[in-house]
């Protein structure tokens, strides 16, 4: 090579001449630019789908489970809830005000029965899990209902047999009624 050709920096590149671009403990860095931008967008779109799923609350099974032969009912009418869908039948309660009407179901007696000192806030008669099995959702906790549609909050949830709280069943274990039992998260109307 020339000098002159040194002095102005016009060498010609051959095969074993290193490229413009450095490199990052043997990789290219053109390659770890990509892959940290690739990292970057990907953690964006992860943050902004966690945001959604955990901010946003979509009322709109209340209008599916609303009607006697809608969605989410069974032959008798009766609302099938699993433990997938306790909260969103909780929810659909609480946002509605419905109130069951009287019945023989000594829902008091019940949670005594069960060891819990809270008040009763809604209750209705569902049919609980796969096998459709008849018995109480009872909404309890230590506030009001309106409080507890004005502000939200945690409230306690509990799936019992319709025989639970009943005078004849004074001998059996008070677990053997209980269905299942839970805290669900409220949201403010």
């Amino acid at each position: 090579m020339t000098p002159r050709a040194l002095r102005r920096g016009t060498m010609r590149r051959g095969r074993g001449t290193r490229s413009r671009f450095g490199m990052v403990l043997g990789i290219p860095v053109w390659v770890v630019l990509v892959a940290l931008i690739g990292a970057g967008l990907l953690g964006l779109q992860l943050t902004a789908s966690l945001q959604v799923s955990t901010t946003s609350q979509s009322f709109s099974a209340a209008s599916a489970v609303d009607s006697s032969s809608g969605a989410g009912k069974n032959s008798s009418g009766l609302p099938v809830v699993t433990e997938m869908t306790v909260g969103t039948e909780v929810q659909r309660l609480v946002d509605t005000g419905s109130i069951q009407p009287k019945t023989s179901f000594n829902a008091g007696q019940c949670l005594r029965e069960q060891g819990l000192d809270e008040s009763i806030l809604i209750m209705e008669e569902v049919a609980w899990g796969a096998e459709e099995t008849q018995g109480w959702l009872l909404v309890h906790g230590p506030m009001d209902r309106d409080t507890l549609r004005a502000n939200g909050g945690t409230v306690s949830a509990t799936v019992v047999l319709p025989g639970c709280g009943a005078d004849d069943d004074a001998t059996a274990d008070p677990a053997s009624d209980r269905l299942w039992s839970g805290h669900v998260m409220i949201g403010s109307l």
